[in-house]
């Protein structure tokens, strides 16, 4: 029962850190878009603006934040709940 608390709770903190990854890599595609948005011209911002395509451009980055956001939430729960199993299948006395 000791390893087993053990081994679950390391499975989940490795969880954790594949979700920090994935948080941190959607942190970086977020500031690309951000400057590829701030970089175009006035003509194309018009341009996207009368043809509505404005709106799916702020649809994605909502949907990138969204993605970081849930990410650096899934990375706390399952580190917590991960380093807590590890650290009670260390302490656990033996039965």
């Amino acid at each position: 029962m000791k390893q087993m608390m053990t081994i679950a709770g390391g499975v989940l903190f490795a969880i954790a850190i594949i979700s920090l990854i994935v948080g941190g890599a959607s942190f970086v595609q977020i500031i690309q878009f951000q400057n590829q948005l701030d970089s175009r011209g006035q003509v194309n911002k018009t341009i996207s603006e009368v043809t509505g395509y404005e709106e799916f451009n702020k649809q994605e980055l909502k949907g990138k934040q969204d993605t970081m956001v849930n990410s650096f939430i899934i990375a706390g729960i399952f580190g917590s709940i991960g380093v807590g199993l590890a650290i009670a299948g260390k302490s656990k006395a033996a039965q």
